[in-house]
């Protein structure tokens, strides 16, 4: 199977994608795949403990890896509001999964 990064820069409270994206990883998951989710920009909202941060919790608990780039999570002031496991990177990480062998991509 392949290894899927999907990447989130979109806020979980003014759009749909974000859900969309989430479906598009479990979807994944359960056919195989490893899949993480990289959370840049506004897309790092979605690691706050809330409603959409639940389902990134049941989404982790499936297999997802979760990972917030560590500047959008500071300038936003999370930092002490994330859900447990997010591993908050810098985006120089984002770099080592996007050349990976056999990872795909996609930007949302």
């Amino acid at each position: 199977m392949a290894n899927l990064l999907l990447v989130l820069s979109k806020d979980p409270y003014t759009t749909e994608i974000p859900n969309l994206v989430l479906d598009i990883g479990l979807k994944a998951k359960t056919k195989g795949n490893d899949v993480s989710l990289y959370l840049v920009e506004d897309g790092v909202t979605a690691v706050r403990k809330s409603e959409f941060g639940n389902k990134l919790l049941d989404a982790k608990k499936k297999g997802i890896r979760i990972l917030a780039d560590d500047r959008a999570v500071q300038s936003r002031g999370l930092d002490g509001n994330l859900i447990a496991g997010v591993e908050v990177k810098e985006i120089g990480t984002l770099l080592d999964h996007i050349v990976e062998d056999n990872t795909r991509v996609a930007w949302f």
